[in-house]
């Protein structure tokens, strides 16, 4: 696809003759991609946003879910499987004493309730693994569960291409998941600049956690500044 404009045309208004006669896949790479080069994300401050910079953080969002309703239709009009990939981000985990996690690069509660089934694909440890996070609607890790990949199996590339699936037993992944246990810090509380709660109305949800992580470090830094 050359930009979002040409991929949404494509799920909400596609051609006649597409798909072609025995379709039976159809894979769309990169979409987070297309999504942030029109519609980028600001991790800032609402306060600090200018009026376009929050039209388009509203508007990435209705953009997805016409998008995710849209390839949902075209899925079930022409019975095809769709497989949607998408990069990653990161987002901050200040309540818990870990470091960043790794999130899909696209999200969003529309997105969320329009994709059926999310595997997350990554190589670590020295193997290769696929996660089951979301299977038939039916999401397997809540929402805390920040950086988690779900039920997860490890399988090997062959030389001719196929997968191999392989067995972990207790191995380095294993022990590694379980070391990875979350201590929660205590919430700190702050209170809000007059600029900001006369802002809140044109609050977006936040994506990936990032307003909350700047927010907490910019207040930690204002009060070393000046102490009271």
């Amino acid at each position: 696809m050359l930009s979002l404009s040409h991929l949404l045309a494509f799920a909400l208004h596609p051609r006649p003759d597409f798909p072609p006669e025995n379709t039976a896949l159809l894979i769309i790479d990169g979409v987070n991609s297309l999504v942030d080069l029109d519609y980028p994300r600001f991790p800032f401050a609402s306060a600090a946003k200018t009026e376009q910079q929050k039209w388009q953080s509203r508007r990435r969002y209705a953009v997805l879910g016409s998008l995710v309703s849209g390839l949902n239709k075209l899925a079930v009009l022409n019975n095809i499987a769709v497989v949607v990939s998408t990069g990653c981000a990161s987002r901050m985990r200040t309540d818990s004493g870990l470091g960043s996690a790794l999130v899909p690069g696209v999200g969003g509660g529309e997105w969320d309730v329009g994709v059926w089934t999310r595997l997350v694909v990554f190589r670590d440890f020295g193997g290769h693994y696929v996660g089951l996070q979301k299977c038939r609607g039916r999401s397997l890790i809540s929402r805390e569960e920040i950086g988690e990949v779900g039920k997860f199996v490890c399988f090997d590339i062959a030389k001719d291409g196929s997968l191999q699936e392989r067995s972990t037993g207790a191995g380095a992944l294993q022990a590694k998941v379980a070391t990875m246990t979350a201590v929660r810090s205590p919430l700190r509380s702050r209170k809000r600049a007059i600029d900001e709660v006369a802002d809140s109305e044109d609050e977006e949800v936040d994506e990936y956690g990032w307003a909350e992580g700047d927010e907490g470090s910019l207040t930690e830094e204002t009060e070393q500044e000046n102490p009271s």
